[in-house]
């Protein structure tokens, strides 16, 4: 399964959605589609608007790849287990987000040159890098979750220092 999510931000994120939906209907793997505030309801794929984190995770974990605006959390998750994941971050021009902030952070993991995180600007680069991914049909081995871990450590120390 190919699971597509479009994070909690209020702004719908329809040129994701939508290509996932027309890939969907040519496709012979099954794509679960996290829609959000989109006001374009998929055709082809299973889709829903939200559901409470736990079970998004389990969608994460049972993924062979995951699609997804460049959220921190999806980014962290995937990492911590093992997911190919592609970002097609959010975009100001197209009315996504308020801030291009997603294009600044697909850019920096894109530095990284992570073997297992690959990043699309556009729809139509999504179905071939999709097709990349799913040939190689490997899972990286989960790693430690170094992120989560720097993230708590700063929320601690800043909670602390408040106090």
């Amino acid at each position: 399964m190919i699971f597509v999510t479009v994070g909690n931000h209020y702004q719908g994120f329809d040129r994701l959605i939508k290509k996932a939906d027309e890939i969907a209907s040519l496709a012979s793997y099954d794509i679960l589609i996290q829609k959000g505030y989109s006001p374009y309801f998929p055709k082809s794929a299973r889709y829903f608007d939200f559901v409470p984190i736990q079970t998004a995770m389990q969608y994460i974990q049972s993924s062979e790849l995951v699609i997804s605006h460049a959220g921190i959390g999806t980014i962290i998750l995937c990492k911590e287990y093992g997911i190919p994941l592609i970002i097609f971050p959010r975009r100001k021009i197209y009315g996504e987000h308020g801030t291009d902030h997603q294009v600044e952070i697909a850019r920096a993991i894109e530095e990284r040159k992570d073997d297992h995180i690959f990043i699309v600007y556009e729809e139509d680069q999504l179905e071939a890098k999709i097709a990349e991914v799913l040939a190689k049909r490997e899972k990286p081995v989960p790693g430690t979750n170094v992120g989560r871990a720097n993230l708590i450590r700063t929320i601690r120390a800043f909670i602390e220092d408040q106090n």
